[in-house]
C-alpha cells in the first residue's frame, strides 16, 4: 500500500471518528443480555447496510450445537435472535479477511453502586462508561468504522472483507460458530476484544458445569447434620482439586507466561432455598473451570462427574453453555506481520503479543486469526469503561493492516 493511500485510509478514519464514538455509545445505551440482543444488533444491522455492506442474518442451529462437542449448548431458543454479517466484494484474486466483534452483554450486579449509569453510554474523563463498553462494544464500533473506512479509500481491493456482529459469546459461542458453519471465514480474522492494544493469540478452554444437591424441605429442627450445601460443598471442593492439578504447575508455557494460576475456577451463581429456618428442596452451584492445551472437553466433563460422584454422590452434574477447547494461534504468520506493522506505524511503539486465561470466538477459527482492540477496563465489573482514543487507534490500526492484507 502507498503512503499516499494509506494517509487517506487514516483521515477516513479520523473523519469519522465522533461517528465512532457515538456509535459505541448507542451500542452500550441498548442492552444486548442473552435473550435481549435483536435492539442492538439490528442497529448494527442498519449501520452495515448504510456503509454498503450487504447484510445477512445468521440464526445458530440448536440441533447441530448440541451435536458438535466443540459449540455450546443452546441456553435459550434462537427464534429471533441472530447475528450479523456484512459482506463487501473484492475485485478477485486477493486474500479475504473476517472483522469480528460481539455484541451480547453479562447483567449488571449491584446497579446503584455504579458512578455511571450501566445502560448511559456515557462519556465522562476521555471514557465511555457502561456494561459492554469495554467488552466489547467499543471493539466492535472500533471495526465496524475500520470496516466503513475501508469501503471509502480501498475501491479496487482484490479481497472479500466480511464484518460480523456475534452473539452469544459470553455464554457458548454459538454465534461465531453459526456464522463460519455458514460459510463466512475468511483467509484471515481479526477480533476486536479489548486487550489494551496488545496482539492476543491464545486462550484457555472452558467448561461450565451446573452442580445440584437436593434433600428433603422441611424444619431446621429435623434437618439433622447434613443437607444439600454439605453436599454442593463437598462436590465444589472435588472440582478445586481438579483445578489445583491443573495449575500446580501449569507446564503450557503460553499461558504459564500469562498467569501463575492461568485455569481458573469460579462459583459464579448460587441458587435455592426459600427460609432460613428450613431446610432447602435444592441447592445449585454453576460454575466455571479453565483448562489447557491438550485437554478435550469431554475428558474434563468426564473427569467432573467422576470426582463429584466420587466426593459427593448426592450431587447431580450437567453441563450448560461452554465446552470449548484451548486454543493458539501464530504471532509470526502474514496477518500477525501485517497488524504489528500497522501498530508500529500508527501508534509508534513496539507491539507486544498476549495469551488470554479465558476464551473467546477466536477458538473457532481456523487459520490466522489475532484478537486486538482497545484498552478498557472493569470487565464483567463495576463501573466498566473503555478508553476512547484507544477505540480511534484500534480503528486506525485494523484498518491500515486490513488494507494490507485485502489488496
Amino acid at each position: 500500500m502507498t503512503l499516499e493511500r494509506e494517509r487517506a485510509l487514516r483521515a477516513a478514519v479520523a473523519r469519522r471518528r465522533d461517528e465512532l464514538f457515538e456509535l459505541a455509545a448507542e451500542l452500550v445505551r441498548r442492552p444486548s443480555l442473552l435473550g435481549s440482543e435483536e435492539p442492538a444488533q439490528r442497529h448494527v444491522a442498519d449501520w452495515l447496510g448504510h456503509a454498503g455492506f450487504a447484510v445477512e442474518r445468521i440464526e445458530p442451529d440448536a440441533e447441530a450445537a448440541l451435536a458438535d462437542p466443540y459449540a455450546g449448548y443452546p441456553s435459550l431458543p434462537y427464534e429471533g435472535r441472530s447475528s450479523v454479517v456484512g459482506t463487501s466484494s473484492g475485485a478477485g484474486g486477493g486474500a479475504s479477511l473476517h472483522l469480528s466483534g460481539h455484541v451480547d452483554v453479562v447483567p449488571v450486579e449491584r446497579p446503584e453502586e455504579w458512578t455511571h449509569d450501566p445502560w448511559g453510554g456515557e462519556v465522562a474523563e476521555g471514557r465511555l462508561w457502561g456494561r459492554g463498553a469495554g467488552d466489547m462494544k467499543g471493539g466492535l464500533a472500533a471495526y465496524l468504522v475500520a470496516a466503513a473506512a475501508i469501503l471509502d479509500v480501498l475501491d479496487d481491493r482484490r479481497g472479500d472483507l466480511v464484518v460480523s456482529s456475534v452473539i452469544e459469546e459470553e455464554c457458548g459461542g454459538n454465534g461465531m460458530w453459526s456464522v463460519l458453519r455458514a460459510g463466512h471465514g475468511a483467509d484471515g480474522t481479526l477480533i476486536g476484544e479489548p486487550t489494551g492494544l496488545l496482539l492476543a493469540h491464545a486462550g484457555t478452554g472452558v467448561v461450565w458445569a451446573r452442580l445440584s444437591a437436593q434433600g428433603p424441605s422441611g424444619h431446621a429442627a429435623f434437618a439433622g447434620r447434613d443437607g444439600p450445601f454439605d453436599e454442593l460443598c463437598r462436590a465444589v471442593a472435588a472440582m478445586r482439586r481438579i483445578e489445583a492439578a491443573a495449575n500446580q504447575p501449569p507446564l503450557d508455557p503460553v499461558f504459564a507466561a500469562a498467569s501463575d494460576w492461568p485455569y481458573g475456577m469460579t462459583v459464579g451463581r448460587i441458587e435455592g432455598g426459600v427460609w432460613t429456618a428450613s431446610s432447602p428442596a435444592e441447592l445449585v452451584a454453576h460454575v466455571r473451570i479453565g483448562s489447557g492445551r491438550g485437554v478435550e472437553p469431554a475428558d474434563l466433563q468426564r473427569r467432573i462427574v467422576e470426582q463429584v460422584g466420587a466426593a459427593a454422590p448426592g450431587v447431580e452434574v450437567a453441563f450448560e453453555a461452554f465446552r470449548a477447547r484451548a486454543y493458539c494461534h501464530e504471532t509470526s504468520d502474514r496477518l500477525a506481520e501485517l497488524l504489528m506493522n500497522a501498530h508500529r506505524r500508527v501508534l509508534g511503539t513496539e507491539p507486544q503479543t498476549m495469551a488470554f486465561t479465558a476464551t473467546t470466538d477466536a477458538r473457532q477459527v481456523e487459520g490466522p486469526c489475532l484478537c486486538y482492540g482497545p484498552t478498557a477496563s472493569n470487565l464483567h465489573g463495576l463501573d466498566e469503561w473503555v478508553d476512547l482514543e484507544s477505540l480511534e487507534q484500534t480503528a486506525t490500526v485494523v484498518a491500515v493492516a486490513a488494507a494490507e492484507w485485502l489488496a
